[in-house]
């Protein structure tokens, strides 16, 4: 009995190597040490798109996680000018919209028929039940990415690179920007002129500011 207990315990340990020699190498994950693969290229004369880090789609940026507001007339509480009012059986906390019916006269609807329309019988504002539109939410799928909240790079076109000569200023896409302004001095602006008076311009930027510029500063447009 006592020479076979080694025996059987030689056989198990042979069992355990043959059986582990079959099992698959672990991938090691990555680290700083061993980073995952680069992303293979068509060509060697391209580089991860800048506008979106290689990804191919970006954030939309004319919706709210794929919600926009909706199109129709009804109700919401960020359109109109809301207030509070004494009203019988309504806290006071509550807003309404009120509609003017001439000769100093309104009538007013509350937040609990905000998603509705607003429906005028014999001269006052009535409920006209939910927006046909939206449903009565307020809120629809954003036509741009269909609700995703997401759409394909407008740089890349989906791509997730593009050609090594391409800069976040100077690329197809950029420069078909219809307001897109170059100066000779290297400033670059997307804006529209919204007066000139010889070769002085006033220029209205995409966010809003006004800066005065020169015609003559202006670079001509590629085609003109």
């Amino acid at each position: 009995m006592q020479k076979k207990f080694p025996l059987l315990l030689f056989g198990l340990v042979l069992i355990l190597l043959l059986t582990s020699c079959d099992r698959p190498a672990i991938e090691p994950s990555p680290t700083a040490n061993n980073p995952p693969a680069t992303a293979a290229f068509a060509t060697a004369d391209e580089k991860l798109c800048f506008a979106c880090n290689g990804s191919g789609d970006v954030a939309c940026t004319n919706c709210v996680e794929g919600k926009m507001d909706c199109p129709g007339t009804c109700l919401r509480l960020n359109r109109g000018s809301w207030v509070h009012m004494e009203v019988a059986g309504h806290p006071p906390t509550d807003l309404w919209q009120k509609f003017d019916l001439g000769n100093g006269g309104y009538s007013a609807l509350g937040q609990n028929h905000v998603g509705h329309v607003v429906v005028f019988q014999n001269g006052k504002a009535t409920d006209g039940g939910p927006c046909p539109i939206c449903l009565g939410k307020t809120k629809i799928l954003c036509k741009v990415c269909a609700g995703t909240g997401r759409h394909a790079c407008l740089v890349c076109g989906g791509k997730k690179s593009v050609p090594t000569a391409w800069t976040p200023t100077d690329n197809p896409w950029f420069n078909a920007q219809p307001d897109l302004l170059r100066l000779k001095d290297g400033r670059i602006l997307l804006g529209k002129v919204v007066s000139s008076i010889g070769d002085d311009l006033t220029v209205k930027t995409r966010d809003g500011k006004s800066q005065n510029l020169k015609a003559s500063d202006l670079l001509p447009k590629p085609g003109k």
